[in-house]
């Protein structure tokens, strides 16, 4: 079986702080999927605030990753998706080869002896900073400026969460430079994934969406967002409708009070009346992408209810960091309360709720989530008690 992957090929997968990693499912430990020269031996990462769309892709690591490919390797970053295909499931290997139509043959006849290529974007993923106007419990100040200064208080008093690094730079996305520079390598541009912080909110964004409708690749292009349902300007909607084709994965995590709880900043109103306006729009291909965590666990089956409903397909993200809201560290003796809350979903998501609940995770991390809601429970006048009962009903001694 061939190793080969378009993506180190015609991909560009950028990340809030300007990282460039080899794709989103690679394996993001110690940084091994990302960017980098090798000096003497030591790794000099690479950054868009500071290097050019062609220096991170025709990095080092980038290079040897392709011969590796070209060699029928397998990168050690890229084992997920070979470890998947021999399991039988569908890779996202697999299906970006079958989109993406770049073959292995003009990777050849196109990828140097040491293993630069002309650097031309088929599929470009634009994670715009850490620019947000939500303090979503599952996340941390890495993806959103709005509650930088509360975790900063809180990685004081509960010093098992992520440590955040308030030096972190991400203003590679307001550098007209970056923008310029992306726009030259993008004449073969299929899809423009988009995400954040809040996307919606970095207006330098909407100018480059001008910019590919100014040069005619608009016709050639689908955009896919991912935005939290808040800020729906009328202008971006008018730079949308000219593209070939638009995607919106909603992210909403639970119904009314809930997902304001857990999206601390959302209002449920504006998420509806959002939607209704996204969905008033036949050629916006509007979904739901839903962060699953033992918070909302125990209501999946009255939230995806509400949205078949809607006639909205949902995806379901598992909280794997911070642990403490994994529903991995659930006491095994609650899975069998657990699943007839999700017993009306499609059988593949029930089976990714039972994989979950399969994995063994210390248990001492339930204690940690609820000492982290608690502090949070303080600050911002909520209660976790209150607002997800359900799910105190079933842990032991609680």
């Amino acid at each position: 079986m061939s190793t080969f992957c378009s993506l180190p090929f015609v991909h560009l997968a950028t990340h809030p702080h300007g990282g460039v990693t080899l794709c989103c499912v690679s394996d993001f430990t110690n940084a091994k999927n990302s960017s980098r020269n090798f000096n003497n031996g030591s790794p000099q990462y690479l950054n868009l605030n500071n290097n050019t769309v062609e220096d991170v892709m025709n990095s080092d690591y980038f290079k040897g990753v392709r011969l590796q490919m070209l060699n029928n390797e397998q990168p050690e970053a890229c084992r997920r998706c070979y470890l998947e295909e021999t399991a039988g499931i569908r890779s996202k290997r697999i299906e970006e080869n079958e989109r993406l139509q770049f073959t292995e043959d003009i990777a050849r006849a196109t990828t140097s002896e040491a293993g630069a290529i002309p650097v031309n974007f088929k599929f470009v993923e634009l994670r715009l900073g850490n620019l947000c106007n939500v303090k979503c419990r599952t996340c941390n100040p890495s993806s959103s400026t709005s509650w930088s200064s509360e975790y900063m208080k809180l990685q004081k008093e509960i010093t098992f969460v992520t440590q955040y690094d308030k030096s972190i730079n991400s203003s590679w996305t307001e550098n007209d430079e970056f923008w310029d520079d992306l726009l030259a390598h993008c004449d073969d541009l299929q899809l423009l994934y988009i995400n954040g912080g809040e996307p919606t909110l970095v207006e330098k964004h909407w100018k480059f969406l001008q910019k590919l409708i100014d040069r005619g690749l608009h016709r050639q292009v689908t955009l896919w967002y991912n935005i939290n349902m808040t800020n729906l300007p009328d202008k971006l909607i008018a730079i949308w409708k000219q593209f070939k084709a638009v995607q919106v994965s909603c992210s909403i995590d639970d119904l009314g009070k809930r997902n304001e709880y857990i999206r601390t900043g959302t209002k449920w109103h504006d998420v509806v009346n959002n939607l209704n306006k996204l969905q008033s729009l036949p050629w916006i291909h509007v979904s739901v992408c839903q962060t699953v965590s033992w918070l909302n666990v125990m209501y999946l089956n009255e939230f995806h209810e509400f949205m078949a409903k809607r006639n909205l397909s949902v995806y379901m993200n598992f909280v794997h960091d911070p642990k403490f809201l994994s529903i991995r560290i659930l006491p095994k003796t609650c899975v069998s309360k657990v699943l007839p809350c999700s017993n009306t979903l499609p059988q593949h998501q029930i089976d990714a709720i039972i994989s979950n609940l399969a994995v063994e995770e210390n248990a001492s991390q339930w204690d940690n989530g609820v000492k982290y809601n608690a502090w949070l429970d303080s600050s911002r006048n909520t209660s976790l008690r209150t607002t997800f009962s359900r799910i105190f009903e079933i842990i032991p001694n609680e």
